[in-house]
């Protein structure tokens, strides 16, 4: 059985345990096909005074095993402002863990996740290490870091040096290329969006309501995600006061917002500045997630840049119906007027026009969930594995990628 190492920031641990929890569902889903552990890096925090956040990072063990996958947690220092360093620093962080799996013959291939820091990182320590590696690209590491001249020319080192690349959505393929033109046949598209079809299924609407108290609530629109500018959490916002202002919703209806981040235009019911019927109830487990998604009339979603949502394919599951921007992958979720409605990014008046359309017709639930239909952990378990044991076998027949 192939042995994988998965490596990346984009992992839960005990002080954050439903951080990127899509990652965490992918590597257990693959645990029936490959043997997996991870190596997740977390930036070191100095004993310092700091922000509760600060002392948690500190509380982090440097091993654990949730849900039966041994995980490791490197310390990697981070230099606030010195951000281009992190992929060397990455490097030096896991470069100890990956020689030791290799001196105990535990380990045949690396499974970066994220463009960087993580694919630099892993990159350097791998290629010292004459060990192969592939990189799934999510999306902010490419739409926004690959921006960025400083950081644009370590990614196209490292993925140039990757045995694979996996892009969640084919928008993403089609700037991974144009980043590294001339190898385009080495770039697949596989989404990292599934669902637990026990999980996120279309139930009975009034049961969630009344599970979650909320028997006598009006419409609801749903947002789940981090409270970033990315994100477009102003823009639902202005988009929702713009309902609110214009009688378009009433006094009994809501905007769910679950949870976290620093960009908070919109900080719950008590604060003035917030419109009217705002709510906000921070992370959730899946569990809560699935009943309000059962309970929502709506799924938002304003973001400026995506790849491939996992909340938009658990929304579509559900059977509810999505309002989101015709940003990166969601185009190949959402199909207009059929399980949702697309508009562009930055434009709240139009996504008000739209969530007051959405809120105003009838869907069919059952039938959007059959638009989800595939997106199962098992399913995309199996073709990441497919890529990594293609690329473990080019790699054992000295097939080497050009560093041209």
């Amino acid at each position: 059985m192939m042995r994988v190492a998965v490596v990346s920031t984009f992992y839960p641990n005990s002080a954050f345990p439903l951080r990127t929890v899509f990652v965490q569902r992918l590597v257990t889903a693959m645990m029936r096909y490959a043997a997996m552990e991870v190596i997740a890096p977390v930036p070191y925090a100095p004993p310092l005074p700091g922000p509760a956040w600060w002392r948690a990072l500190r509380g982090i063990p440097g091993t654990e095993r949730p849900g039966g996958i041994a995980v490791s947690h490197p310390r990697l220092v981070a230099i606030p402002g010195l951000d281009w360093l992190n992929g060397a620093s990455y490097a030096l962080a896991v470069y100890p863990a990956l020689r030791s799996r290799m001196r105990t013959d535990t380990v045949d291939i690396v499974h970066a996740h994220c463009g960087y820091p993580d694919a630099v990182g892993v990159a350097l320590a791998a290629t010292a290490l004459r060990l192969p590696f592939v990189v799934t690209l999510h999306g902010s590491d490419v739409n926004a870091h690959a921006t960025r001249p400083s950081l644009r020319v370590q990614m196209r080192w490292a993925l140039r040096r990757a045995r694979a690349i996996i892009a969640v959505s084919e928008d993403l393929r089609r700037k991974v290329g144009a980043l590294l033109p001339g190898h385009e046949d080495r770039i697949t598209h596989i989404p990292c969006a599934g669902i637990d079809p026990a999980l996120f299924a279309p139930r009975d609407r009034n049961a969630s309501r009344a599970a979650l108290g909320l028997a006598r609530a009006g419409r609801i629109v749903l947002f789940i995600g981090q409270l970033k500018r990315v994100k477009g959490i102003d823009v639902l916002a202005d988009a929702w006061r713009r309902l609110v202002d214009s009688g378009r919703v009433s006094d009994e209806d809501r905007l769910v917002l679950i949870g976290e981040g620093s960009f908070r235009p919109v900080s719950g019911a008590s604060d003035a500045a917030a419109p009217r019927g705002v709510r906000l109830l921070g992370t959730l487990p899946a569990e809560s997630v699935s009943l309000w998604l059962n309970a929502a009339d709506a799924f938002a979603l304003a973001s400026r840049n995506e790849g491939t949502p996992n909340v938009v394919v658990e929304a579509l599951a559900s059977g509810v119906p999505v309002v989101a921007t015709r940003v990166g992958g969601v185009p190949e979720l959402v199909t207009d007027a059929v399980n949702g409605l697309l508009v562009p990014p930055n434009e709240p008046a139009l996504l008000a026009d739209a969530l007051a359309a959405a809120l105003s017709r009838t869907w069919d639930r059952a039938s959007i969930a059959t638009t989800a239909a595939g997106f199962t952990w098992d399913r995309l378990a199996q073709r990441n594995v497919a890529v990594l044991e293609a690329a473990l076998q080019r790699d054992r027949g000295n097939v080497h990628v050009s560093d041209q």
